[in-house]
């Protein structure tokens, strides 16, 4: 069963039947945010024990008969199926999974998508839905009315990140109600999205349109590095699998309205091209740990040699 982490953070309500939490996605975030109220919830009658744990090895499976019960919680998925979740379910113990986006992650995830017992909570960055929910419910709790347009715009000023988002909030709070105003809001909260993973989606887009918006996006040599590592996500998922179904299946869910675009992307690479990617991913990763104050330079000339591979 799948749980929508929204919801579940505006009003965290958990059945007792529920004792597997698998939470994943690739907004880290807002994966610690439900992690963090997962065990604040479960742990609220003191109960259970709180044990962190790295994979099913780990597990003490020999609780003696007054012993409390365990919450686990485990960042590694390695070893788990469904027979090894059977020691969870029959000590009565609560186990909570944590693992970001991967292919392993993702079957895992298609096994007990099924199971009553295990909720599935998938965190990605919000998305225009999500940040009204939120931003109703603060407005709500705080008896604040703001009018249509400045509703929108304050929409369109929070961040995408679940945390940056809630510290921004938080800022709104303290402001006397007469003097929010756009203006006001502007100064206070911080829009900076982070590095734009869209200047990969123009890579099918001339040279100069590929340079123009790395320039006016990259502009230091965090961002660089970080815009580096972000395409390296999409080229692994392009490198780890044979056809486009299960590419399809595994493309982030954030990703919708770019899903025909990878997968067009995808369908350029045959064993040959992916070879040479692979190559320029080595080199590249090589560069860019031993100068480091090339990042900027480096990380262009990545793009547009990873677009010469794409269209060759």
């Amino acid at each position: 069963m799948k749980l929508d982490p929204i919801n579940f953070i505006l009003k965290p309500n958990i059945k007792e039947e529920n004792n597997v939490y698998f939470i994943s996605g690739n907004e880290r975030s807002l994966i610690d945010k439900i992690k963090d109220l997962l065990i604040k919830k479960i742990t609220k009658d003191n109960v259970f024990e709180v044990q962190n744990i790295n994979s099913m090895s780990s597990t003490n499976q020999n609780s003696g008969l007054f012993s409390e019960k365990k919450l686990y919680v485990m960042n590694d998925i390695t070893g788990l199926n469904k027979d090894n979740l059977n020691f969870f379910k029959k000590d009565e113990n609560i186990i909570i999974f944590i693992s970001e986006n991967s292919p392993k992650t993702n079957l895992v995830k298609k096994n007990f998508l099924n199971q009553k017992d295990v909720l599935i909570i998938d965190c990605y960055e919000l998305n225009k839905e999500s940040k009204i929910k939120i931003l109703n419910d603060f407005l709500n709790k705080n008896n604040l009315i703001i009018g249509d347009d400045l509703y929108w715009e304050l929409l369109n000023l929070l961040d995408n990140k679940y945390m940056l988002l809630e510290k921004e909030l938080e800022k709104i709070r303290e402001i006397d109600p007469k003097k929010i105003t756009y203006k006001t809001l502007k100064k206070i909260i911080s829009n900076n999205q982070g590095v734009d993973d869209k200047i990969f989606f123009k890579l099918l887009d001339s040279n100069q349109a590929i340079i123009g918006a790395y320039n006016s996006k990259i502009t230091n040599q965090t961002d660089a590095n970080k815009l580096y590592f972000m395409i390296k996500k999409f080229t692994n998922l392009i490198i780890s699998f044979e056809n486009e179904n299960d590419f399809e299946k595994n493309i982030p869910r954030y990703l919708f309205r770019e899903k025909k675009l990878l997968v067009s992307i995808f369908n350029k690479f045959n064993l040959k091209k992916k070879r040479k990617l692979i190559n320029l991913i080595f080199d590249t990763d090589i560069v860019m740990r031993k100068n480091s104050g090339l990042s900027i330079v480096v990380g262009l000339r990545f793009l547009l040699n990873l677009k010469k591979i794409i269209i060759s």
